[in-house]
């Protein structure tokens, strides 16, 4: 961890789909240049978890504060706005860039344009800035030359990795990744947690969903093992992986390693 400032805090947070109690009381501080591994049993709650955190999902209870700012009070809103204009979820969004397991990509315009589409259009940023940044972005992922082909053209890995590069356009402050692996060839795989790697080496703040043990072991600060709703332990890679305390994250690593 690199910095002690809190970018995201959970506080009591809880989400039902119906009678089913998905989260039950997240209490989450996530700092600056912090890389946090999320793992746990499917069903755990640990992809709703981080859909609550620019509200994907609304939480039925609990506060989420984005920078200090509690986000589930904030108006939902696709309006332009100007600088001084009033905070809104749109903009806090902007803040928070996410990739999931499958990789959203816009099939029917290019590789290009689907990386300058939203800094154009949400932030106003010009046509020849957008695309400068997005080249220096593609060139870091090593897609400089795809720039021009639709995404049908990409393989499972290289769309995974025009995905992250679609939100880092966007400039973040948090990037959040929902197993962003899940949905990839195992040959595949290496290639966007590289990626992954290279943004929290270079101090990006990352939360990661990922049923990737080693990965999760080797990149983060801290590793959260949630079950059945709540974060059952949490601690540096080396306490969770070979220290638990819980009964329960036994059983889990017991498993799968």
């Amino acid at each position: 961890m690199s910095n002690s400032e809190v970018l995201i805090q959970t506080i009591g947070l809880k989400k039902n789909f119906d009678d089913l109690k998905v989260l039950k009381g997240i209490d989450l501080s996530i700092h600056k240049g912090e890389v946090i591994s999320i793992i746990g049993p499917s069903g755990s709650g640990k992809s709703t978890f981080l859909r609550c955190l620019n509200l994907l999902e609304k939480p039925n209870e609990g506060q989420i504060l984005v920078e200090g700012v509690d986000i589930t009070k904030l108006k939902d809103t696709k309006k332009f706005f100007k600088k001084n204009d009033e905070l809104t979820l749109d903009k806090v969004r902007q803040k928070i860039g996410m990739v999931f397991q499958h990789f959203n990509v816009f099939p029917h315009i290019t590789v290009l344009k689907n990386i300058t589409l939203a800094p154009t259009l949400e932030k106003g940023v010009d046509e020849a800035s957008a695309n400068e940044k997005a080249m220096e972005l593609l060139n870091m992922v090593g897609l400089a030359d795809k720039a021009e082909v639709l995404p049908t053209t990409l393989s499972g890995g290289q769309k995974q990795r025009l995905a992250i590069v679609r939100a880092l356009a966007m400039d973040p402050d948090i990037m959040l990744f929902d197993e962003p692996t899940s949905a990839l060839d195992p040959e595949m795989v290496k290639e966007v947690l590289l990626v992954i790697q290279t943004l929290a080496m270079n101090g990006m703040t990352c939360v990661i969903v990922t049923h990737e043990m080693g990965f999760a072991k080797e990149i983060s600060d801290r590793v959260l093992f949630m079950d059945d709703g709540i974060i059952v332990e949490q601690g540096t890679p080396e306490e969770i992986f070979d220290h638990p305390q819980e009964e329960r994250t036994k059983d889990f690593l017991s498993k799968v390693l």
